[in-house]
């Protein structure tokens, strides 16, 4: 495996490594890593006493790249030089945090930031707190992209911030600074998004809803939705979507299919690491998605739960989904 190559080169190269600077010793460590992972970029924290680091390991905020990033942290083994292993850029400190680009600085008091629900995530309205050359609003404009991934950390800029727009004009009343939008952003994703965390207890809450083709008046998907799933999008331990099809031919099918589906649920649901998210019906093929944290073991329980319904077949399959956009596409 590639992590497992990576892992033994940067073993090996400890004490090498270990006698640089901090900078030429993060270029070595990431001169390792690019032929394996070449999305990936590793960055070190931490003092120079005794060559010890924090490594981090980053995608840029590329959510595609998000499990080779998780894959790397949860191989990592005990290395002496970095005491922790850590996935993604953590927020930082933006009090007396700023930047220079060009003799222009700009700092978290220059961006002023207003916030909305977007389709179960956060909308972002930026504005600048003192004027700006108009020979630097773009560089500016990038230069506040790179103080928010400062600000609210990597994972949650890529999962839970949706469309990021600059505005002209004076500021609305209820805009912060990015200093103090952490706080915020925290609270209205938990009290207004209803996105708290915490697995749901007792019996779930469901919407259903009809769409009909523009083209087609017989083309029809029908849509049911957990809205109790809703408290764990954005969860960094559930990432993965798993989707079961069957194909109805008839009534006792439907039964069978729901049987089936009762009994994945109470599997996944009872120790917490799944949840079914959405139940789809187009033309005769049932789709139940579950959102899990342990995609191998939640396969393992489909697979072997869906031999003890035949001959009804299922198709099985999985896919990345750490927005949850499979599940938020239905959402205003």
């Amino acid at each position: 495996m590639s992590t497992d190559i990576f892992w033994q080169a940067l073993a090996n190269a400890q004490p090498e490594l270990q006698q640089l600077e901090a900078r030429d010793a993060m270029e070595a460590i990431n001169a390792l890593l690019q032929p394996h992972f070449p999305h990936l970029a590793a960055e070190l924290q931490g003092g120079p006493k005794g060559g010890i680091y924090d490594l981090i390991m980053t995608a840029h905020g590329s959510t595609e790249h998000f499990q080779d990033v998780m894959s790397l942290v949860q191989s990592a083994p005990r290395l002496t030089m970095f005491q922790n292993v850590i996935a993604f850029r953590a927020r930082t400190e933006m009090n007396d945090f700023g930047m220079s680009m060009d003799n222009f600085n700009l700092s978290p008091a220059d961006i002023l930031v207003g916030h909305y629900a977007d389709a179960g995530r956060v909308g972002l309205q930026l504005w600048f707190g003192k004027p700006i050359p108009q020979d630097m609003l773009d560089h500016a404009r990038h230069m506040s992209f790179i103080l928010l991934d400062h600000a609210i950390g990597e994972y949650d800029f890529a999962i839970k911030i949706g469309p990021v727009e600059f505005m002209d004009g004076a500021p609305e009343q209820n805009t912060v600074s990015l200093a103090a939008f952490p706080a915020v952003l925290d609270s209205f994703w938990r009290d207004d998004l209803r996105h708290t965390a915490l697995f749901p207890t007792g019996e779930n809450e469901w919407t259903g809803f009809e769409l009909v083709s523009n083209t087609d008046p017989d083309d029809k998907l029908l849509v049911q939705r957990n809205e109790s799933a809703m408290t764990l999008v954005g969860r960094a331990d559930m990432l993965w979507r798993v989707q079961v099809d069957v194909a109805l031919d008839n009534k006792d099918d439907l039964e069978i299919a729901r049987e089936f589906e009762d009994q994945l649920e109470t599997l996944l649901a009872q120790t917490q690491e799944g949840i079914t998210s959405q139940i789809t019906l187009h033309g005769n093929v049932r789709s139940m998605n579950w959102h899990v944290s342990d995609v191998e073991a939640a396969l393992a329980k489909a697979h072997k739960l869906a031999h003890t319904f035949a001959p009804l077949q299922f198709d099985i399959s999985s896919e990345f989904d750490p927005q949850w956009q499979d599940y938020l596409r239905w959402v205003s």
